[in-house]
């Protein structure tokens, strides 16, 4: 039922987004051409499909370039290439695609081994492979098998860079010619696509990728396996170190893909969530304890359950909303505590109903408690609902498709929450109440039989305790009016005396009108502790210290806050311990010399669109951006616009990039060629490759794109042959696109886009604020390029398609999103106290408290306590813990307001003893909910966990020391702040003034 939606790439990006947008148009345009392009089978090698192996050296020499690890190197990569299955996802030989190309692979094995795989000529689901060790032609033995052997292959390699132009990638910094040591080496597989029966990698392209993502987690969990990996409940199979050892020495191995990481993500994300039992079971434990009753703890967990269920219904059937991830869940951990408080809410009020009736002289009978307590209680647990389900509501105005599903299906869940319990609690607590309370087990058991067993007849204590109406006295009507504030204190007085010191006791000799029905022998300790030591520690001087204290911890978190800043270095999403997070902490030192294609970025400068018409998209589909639109004026045919992107491609060459992603100064890496399928060149000018080297190849030796270019049909009918070849498909795949393949056509067809790749100088991980700073070069690029353009050629864009480039806009959106949470939750939180007490000095005294929490949660909690930046988890918690930031504040002042004292220290005093033990009892229960999280694995729990417990204790502390001192020092009596009182006056100026101005 709670399936998680199918995730795509777009789910945690804005689509809205010029960057994304483009990403996306770009995609599109490529699958839609491609559907009139084949490819040969697994010719396309898939950067997104790779696995990277990294050792390191556990020896005394401190290097892994010996004979018996680089053998055990072996052993390791044949769990991939020897699998089974491998010559199925290879990427293939082009003139036999049943042998895998050796260009698939970059592997510091392949420079002491030949190995070669194919598919098995008996079973073509099967792969066949040989691995001959390279021998030194002088002394006819393998270079493998000693340290000489090793060493004086490597010094061949280096002095031969024409035969081996990337083997220096596949070490680390320190080593060279003058040190043939390394402590890490590295290899890289890739499978490719398109696979047997799909025309090319843009044919149901999802399918093809599923079906190799699937293989290459096979192949983990086989490398797991080789090193005996295991999991346990607290942590991941790769949080066991996976190092193998030799006679020389050992070695760590690392591996890595960017499918493992997904897969290990949903893994750990079902894993992790299992923690939610436990919070079930702890909350409902402290349910019981507080009340007293496992009936009570056990409906209200059920009720809560319920209550989920409720909101999903609503969720999807009634708002058809069809988004729903992981996120979501989150809110089972919020919920807890906001269903346990609501539960305290209404049976502290039920305990003290008993003696707050009889202290006004009330009928104390259960019929006339369970009405005073839903009055009480019900208004108290709707305004907290109603504040808490709007603050995650402010959540779901973000632009992130998930946030703004989470927001929406958590204030249904707060709501749905306290729909059921208003429902089922009265009616509950009245059973309860008849057959449970105060009885034994045996009893207790004897009322589940329904009648069946014989049971005691129901007592109400309300008929028991000594009162006037109790000895004939009818309760108080305007016949019989309630007694004056002297005469029941004197009344209460001689009760107390005339029962020897028991029933409503002695109370403190200095009463103030509205606490004199208080009594403190009935209360429980919590109660008890807030109506006498708390109150008169707060009566005090220290209510001052309190309110200068709190206000210089409000100064400090809020200069904490504003110095937070997105990651500087890429975030962890994993712990430390864990594989990948070893593995990315080895790729930001950058301890290798080069990575593979994967480690680098590809840009695009593309024209022919013109953006994406969103029209008629659905809203909780992440990857409906719309449909895109094509630059009608484009025409490639021209000689300005193919002499405008041979000019383009020239700028791009040298153009700078000033920023700290770019590794070389410029925006593009000098060591690989621009990809321009128009033509390329050479630094002087001569023609290197593309179309126009073809064309000269085709009886027109002058062409040249700028001083002798093919223009019109002839043109159009020339570029769409070359484009069919597999020559152009291998080297330039989807760089120009046709919406047909019929190119003998009359007139042949136009192509709709063209673009020009180049692998930039970022060198991946960045962090994102670095990725965002490249791409403002990059952006610059593209408008300069722009300035002057031939009308056949205009809105150059700059475009990639890369996760990482697509995320850094993410992560910094969602620093946007904690301050849009704010900004929301603080008005509204105003206005609805406003209404909800009445009184507008309450409600800016709650609100100036919820800002406090938020100051120390983010500023105080995230960048003092745990030194953490403004990061992608960091953010997305912080903007949900605003929802349940204002339940304990807005709960006392409801109490504040409603209870019938006059003067402001007796009403922070009831406030505080009726609500206090409420509070405290929905603190506690929240943080075991949240605590659980703590144990999990994936660092967004942990972090979220921290936030959750550390945004209840500073609600807690807030609400019930800084609101309870303000309120005890200045809080509003008699009709100061109330808003009728106000309109009244405001009325009456309005009316004074349109009399005197008549006159």
């Amino acid at each position: 039922m709670f399936g998680q939606t199918d995730p795509t790439e777009y789910d945690w990006l804005l689509g809205k987004d010029k960057i994304v947008s483009r990403s996306y148009a770009l995609e599109k345009v490529q699958e839609q051409t491609s559907l009139y392009t084949k490819v040969a089978e697994r010719s396309v090698k898939q950067n997104e499909q790779l696995l990277h192996f990294m050792y390191e050296a556990k020896t005394a020499s401190g290097s892994v370039l010996a004979p018996a690890l680089i053998k055990e190197m072996l052993s390791v990569e044949m769990t991939f290439f020897a699998a089974e299955r491998f010559a199925a996802f290879c990427v293939a030989d082009i003139a036999n695609v049943s042998k895998c190309s050796p260009g698939g692979a970059q592997s510091i094995v392949n420079l002491f081994y030949d190995a070669e795989v194919s598919r098995d000529i008996n079973n073509g689901n099967k792969t066949a492979y040989s691995v001959t060790p390279i021998t030194d032609a002088s002394t006819g033995t393998p270079y493998v098998d000693t340290q000489e052997g090793v060493d004086k292959r490597l010094a061949a390699i280096l002095a031969n860079t024409a035969s081996f132009p990337d083997a220096r990638l596949l070490f680390d910094t320190s080593f060279g010619a003058n040190n043939l040591k390394a402590k890490y080496v590295q290899s890289f597989y890739f499978l490719g696509m398109p696979l047997a029966g799909y025309s090319n990698p843009a044919d149901r392209n999802e399918d093809q990728r599923r079906r190799g993502d699937a293989f290459i987690v096979d192949v983990s969990a086989s490398l797991q396996r080789r090193f005996g990996l295991k999991d346990t409940f607290l942590k991941s199979t790769f949080q066991t170190s996976s190092v193998a050892d030799t006679v020389d020495g050992g070695v760590k191995v690392y591996w890595w893909s960017q499918p493992m990481e997904a897969n290990e993500w949903a893994v750990l994300t079902a894993k992790d969530l299992n923690w939610t039992i436990m919070s079930f079971i702890g909350v409902g434990g402290y349910i019981a304890y507080h009340t007293g009753s496992l009936i009570i703890s056990l409906n209200s967990m059920c009720m809560t359950l319920f209550s989920i269920f409720v909101a999903f219904f609503f969720f999807r059937i009634v708002f058809q909303i069809t988004f729903f991830s992981f996120i979501n869940f989150l809110i089972i951990f919020v919920v807890l505590g906001v269903g346990a408080d609501d539960v305290f809410v209404f049976m502290d009020a039920f305990q003290q109903s008993l003696y707050e009736l009889k202290a006004d002289q009330q009928p104390a009978t259960l019929e006339f408690r369970i009405k005073h307590t839903m009055k009480r209680a019900l208004h108290a647990i709707f305004v907290t609902s109603f504040t808490t389900s709007v603050a995650f509501l402010a959540t779901s105005l973000s632009p992130l498709v998930p946030l703004k599903s989470f927001g929406i299906f958590s204030a249904l869940v707060i709501i749905c929450v306290f729909c059921v319990n208003a429902l089922i609690l009265p009616p509950l607590v009245v059973m309860y109440a008849r057959n449970f309370m105060g009885r034994g087990w045996i009893e207790s058991f004897k009322a589940f039989t329904c009648g069946l067993l014989p049971t005691a007849p129901y007592v109400d204590p309300g008929r028991e305790l000594t009162t006037p109406g109790d000895h004939g006295e009818a309760p108080p009507s305007p016949s019989n009016p309630r007694p004056s504030f002297s005469a029941r204190t004197s009344l209460r007085r001689a009760n107390s005396l005339g029962n020897g010191g028991t029933g409503l006791k002695r109370l403190p000799s200095k009463i103030r009108p509205g606490d004199e029905k208080y009594d403190t022998d009935s209360m429980r300790i919590t109660e008890r502790f807030f109506y006498m030591r708390y109150y008169h520690f707060l009566r005090g001087r220290a209510k001052y210290v309190i309110l200068v204290s709190f206000t210089a911890l409000f100064a400090v978190g809020v200069i904490l806050w504003v110095k937070l800043e997105v990651p500087a270095e890429p975030e962890q999403w994993f712990p430390q311990s864990h594989m990948f997070s070893q593995y990315q902490d080895l790729a930001s030192r950058k301890v290798m010399v080069g990575g593979d294609s994967a480690s680098t970025l590809s840009v695009n400068i593309m024209w022919g669109v013109d953006g994406v018409d969103s029209t008629g998209t659905n809203p909780w589909d992440p990857s409906d951006l719309g449909v895109v639109k094509y630059d009608e004026d484009f025409n490639l045919a021209a000689a300005d616009a193919q002499a405008w992107i041979m000019q383009t491609y020239e700028k791009l060459k040298d153009a700078p990039c000033t920023v700290k992603a770019c590794s070389s100064g410029l925006l593009v890496d000098p060591a690989e060629p621009i990809r321009n399928v128009l033509a390329e060149t050479d630094s002087s000018g001569n023609l290197t490759g593309g179309f126009y080297l073809w064309l000269r190849t085709q009886g027109i030796p002058g062409a040249h794109p700028t001083t002798a270019p093919v223009t019109g049909d002839a043109f159009n009918a020339k570029m769409c042959a070359y484009s069919e070849l597999r020559v152009t498909k291998l080297r330039y795949p989807g760089h120009v696109g046709y919406l047909s393949n019929r190119c003998d056509d009359t007139p042949p067809p136009q192509s709709r886009f063209i673009l020009i790749e180049a692998k930039s100088s970022i060198r991946m991980p960045q962090a994102p604020v670095d990725f965002v700073a490249a791409q403002d070069q990059w952006e610059d690029f593209s408008v300069g390029s722009n300035r002057g353009a031939p009308s056949t050629l205009t809105g150059a864009k700059a475009a990639s398609t890369n996760p990482f480039w697509l995320w850094s806009i993410t992560s910094l959106s969602l620093k946007d999103n904690v301050y849009l949470g704010q900004t929301v939750c603080f008005p509204m939180v105003f206005f609805v106290l406003t209404l909800s007490t009445g009184n507008v000095i309450l409600a800016l005294y709650s609100t100036m408290t919820i800002a406090g929490i938020a100051a120390s949660v983010i500023g105080i909690g995230v960048g003092g306590i745990m030194g953490w930046d403004l990061g992608t988890t960091e953010s997305i918690s912080s903007v949900i813990v605003i929802g349940f930031s204002v339940d304990y504040c807005v709960h006392l002042a409801n109490a504040y307001i409603e209870n019938d004292a006059t003067h402001r220290e007796v009403r922070t005093r009831i406030a505080l003893t009726t609500m206090g033990i409420s509070v405290t009892a929905g603190a506690i229960t929240t943080i075991i909910g949240g605590a659980f999280l703590s144990l999990c694995i994936l660092t967004f729990f942990v972090k979220f966990s921290f936030l959750v417990c550390f945004t209840i204790i500073c609600s807690y502390i807030w609400a019930v020391v800084f609101f309870g001192a303000l309120c005890m020092t200045a809080g509003p009596s008699g009709k100061f702040g109330d808003i009728r009182h106000i309109w009244q006056k405001v009325r009456r100026f309005f009316a004074r003034w349109c009399s005197s101005s008549a006159h």
